[in-house]
């Protein structure tokens, strides 16, 4: 049960990340700070989808 936590923790962690590095593009790109939000939440969306879809597929997490 432990090690599951430790990979959901890890895949959340993840996808903050990707959604900052998503965040700090569209400022450096020119973007406001409402386009930076946005790109960050869908992002961060998307990317923990993702991440759990592979844990899933995987067996990590699930029934």
């Amino acid at each position: 049960m432990q090690l599951r936590l430790m990979y959901v923790i890890t895949a959340v962690l993840a996808a903050l990340v990707a959604a900052l590095v998503g965040s700090v593009v569209t400022v450096v790109e020119g973007g406001r700070p409402t386009a930076a939000f946005k790109t960050g939440a869908l992002t961060f969306a998307g990317s923990l989808t993702l991440l759990m879809v592979v844990m899933g597929a995987l067996g990590v997490v699930g029934s």
